[in-house]
């Protein structure tokens, strides 16, 4: 099982890798997005938000739709620009599902909540059952620069070392009375809404934008 989960995190970075080669980014990279074959062999699926970008690598986004919160960088979110280095911030999310095998991401928190919590420097906590080691690769991924954020590539060739080298980087011995194990998965609301559009969210009661 730890071999397999690897293995999965390792297929979907060189599956991005390539997209981002093709400067294709996908904007929707999800655990529900992901089919296992019955080879364990990963294909990424749902390229319903997925953009061909310029020259500079990013896709500003000018329709108001509704979009996966829990798994959008920051500046996707406020900026609503999209680059590879956003699909490697929800790579990071993809990761935190795989080490819980299906968790719910920010299981406790609102999307409107959320947003403020991302602002103010917020990142989802270890996960009972992960190491440090694979759980230092997310915060790497929800570098809120996304140039200090690694690239797909960097990713991948981090997960060959990982699977050369072999250890012990998950625990199953898991309580699933938490949370994330509780709460269904895709509870997104649309990018903006009436409810509570972007311009009303603040850090230290001051406005984000």
């Amino acid at each position: 099982m730890p071999d397999d989960l690897l293995s999965f995190a390792w297929q979907v970075a060189s599956g991005m890798e390539f997209l981002s080669c093709t400067k294709l980014v996908h904007r929707d990279l999800a655990a529900r997005n992901i089919l296992v074959g019955a080879e364990k062999n990963v294909k990424i699926s749902d390229f319903g938000l997925s953009r061909k970008v310029n020259d500079e690598l990013n896709y500003i986004s000018r329709k108001n739709r509704r979009l996966p919160v829990k798994w959008m960088s920051v500046e996707a979110i406020f900026d609503q620009m999209f680059t590879s280095y956003s699909d490697v911030w929800a790579y990071g999310v993809v990761l935190f599902e795989i080490v819980t095998l299906g968790g719910t991401p920010y299981p406790t928190i609102s999307n409107r909540e959320l947003l403020t919590l991302l602002k103010s420097g917020y990142r989802m906590d270890r996960p009972e059952n992960c190491s440090e080691f694979i759980y230092d690769i997310m915060l790497h991924c929800w570098n809120e620069d996304p140039l200090m954020r690694p690239t797909f590539t960097e990713l991948r060739e981090h997960l060959d070392s990982i699977i050369s080298q072999g250890g012990c980087y998950f625990n199953f011995e898991i309580d699933e009375k938490n949370a994330y194990y509780n709460i269904a998965s895709f509870n997104s609301l649309p990018f903006e809404t009436v409810e509570f559009p972007l311009s009303e969210v603040t850090v230290n009661n001051k406005p984000v934008l």
